[in-house]
């Protein structure tokens, strides 16, 4: 299956991806978060900041490659408390009711190596208006404001954690029964493990390791 369609600026603000999420809501694939619950929740988040100070993002998995936001810095950033795992069940973006694929989230335990993005505070809303349109979209993440440290000096970002109490989490499967999903899984935006290459593709160029998605992408490969 090809792509039908890709995650960009104008896909998320233009209200197509919103149009395809109602679609897929009215076929009893997905309960939509509302816009008051994804307004509430980004205002949440950006209160837990120095009022006129810029905003930080924490990016793990596609917001690496493809983060469709204005940024006024990137900087590498390393989490503690939670680590980078393929638990998340989708049925829609990259998987189907018939063969389910996986995604990444943030679970509890470990820790994480990924990029922490500045927003100017003066766009900080519009962006993560995006993020929220983009990621936010049921109750299957939860957005915190976490502490972490970054190559210039401990900072405090947004992230999204995987919500254990969401249909979504299916909790730690087997590296076989994982590699399985994401080879035989393809949707609308593509196959998961076309999302798994392209993370790991990144994260090499910008020299952040991780061993579980290097040997994760070996037993794809050999499945492809």
């Amino acid at each position: 299956m090809t792509s039908e369609y890709s995650i960009t600026r104008e896909f998320v603000a233009s209200g197509e991806l919103e149009s395809h999420l109602a679609e897929y809501e009215r076929q009893g694939l997905l309960t939509r978060s509302t816009q008051d619950e994804r307004a509430q929740s980004r205002a949440e988040a950006i209160a837990q900041f120095p009022d006129g100070g810029d905003i930080w993002l924490f990016a793990y998995g596609s917001l690496i490659w493809n983060p469709t936001i204005k940024i006024k810095e990137t900087r590498l950033g390393h989490l503690r408390g939670y680590h980078r795992r393929f638990c998340m069940k989708t049925v829609l973006g990259r998987g189907t009711p018939e063969k389910p694929g996986l995604m990444l989230a943030l679970d509890h335990g470990g820790s994480c190596h990924g990029i922490a993005y500045r927003i100017d505070r003066a766009i900080a809303e519009e962006e993560l208006k995006l993020i929220w349109d983009r990621e936010m979209i049921s109750n299957a993440y939860v957005a915190r404001v976490l502490p972490m440290k970054s190559a210039d000096g401990p900072i405090q970002a947004i992230t999204f954690t995987i919500n254990r109490r969401a249909e979504q989490y299916v909790g730690k499967l087997d590296h076989d029964h994982v590699a399985n999903l994401i080879a035989q899984s393809q949707g609308p935006l593509g196959g998961c493990a076309e999302y798994l290459f392209q993370t790991l593709t990144k994260m090499t160029e910008l020299d952040i390791r991780d061993s579980h998605l290097q040997h994760l992408a070996e037993l794809v490969r050999k499945r492809v």
